[in-house]
């Protein structure tokens, strides 16, 4: 009888143990739909900065690393997501868009001076050397990396998605654009607010 109600205890501990690793898992899961459900009904990104020149319209937009995460992964593994976003916490990336007036396509030579096929290279790569950020603490970051979004033509814009590392997660940032593309100047973009986080 000792025998039977040992075994019945170390099966309610087993039972009782088990409930709660899978009570946590499920909370766990439940908050981070939640921070995914309020960041979509909030919005992703952050407000949108311009500056128009010479029939062009140049945007800036910060956009949190869990977006790209949720729109690459999806949201299956809502652990894995929380988990990549504290890894990169102190990753930041931008989307930058050119767009002309009229729609026409920039990477032409006549906006550019470079013949087309240059024109796409400078946006895949050279352009990252056009960009950097600017801390509150006064450190200056240089782009680390860039993707240029080949829309083919049937976007008017042109983006590309920049990215930055060693950035405080609560700081928040200035870019500042050489533009050496069309020869437009040096524009700045503060971001007074940082983009929401799950």
């Amino acid at each position: 009888m000792k025998g039977n109600n040992k075994l019945y205890l170390v099966l309610l501990c087993v039972f009782i143990f088990s409930c709660s690793s899978e009570n946590k898992k499920d909370i766990k899961d439940s908050e981070n739909s939640y921070k995914i459900f309020r960041q979509e009904n909030l919005g992703w990104k952050s407000r949108q900065v311009m500056h128009f020149s010479n029939d062009i319209q140049y945007r800036a937009t910060e956009v949190p690393i869990e977006y790209y995460l949720l729109k690459n992964m999806g949201s299956e593994n809502l652990q894995l997501i929380d988990s990549l976003s504290k890894k990169y916490a102190l990753e930041r990336i931008i989307e930058f868009e050119f767009e002309h007036i009229n729609n026409a396509d920039l990477l032409k030579a006549e906006y550019t001076s470079m013949d087309y096929d240059k024109s796409v290279m400078y946006m895949a790569a050279t352009i990252k050397n056009d960009f950097v950020a600017v801390t509150e603490s006064n450190d200056t970051i240089p782009c680390s990396g860039v993707q240029f979004e080949r829309h083919f033509k049937v976007s008017p814009f042109k983006r590309v998605l920049l990215y930055f590392g060693g950035i405080p997660a609560n700081e928040n940032i200035q870019l500042i654009y050489r533009d050496r593309l069309f020869n437009n100047g040096i524009f700045k973009y503060k971001f007074n607010e940082i983009p929401f986080k799950t």
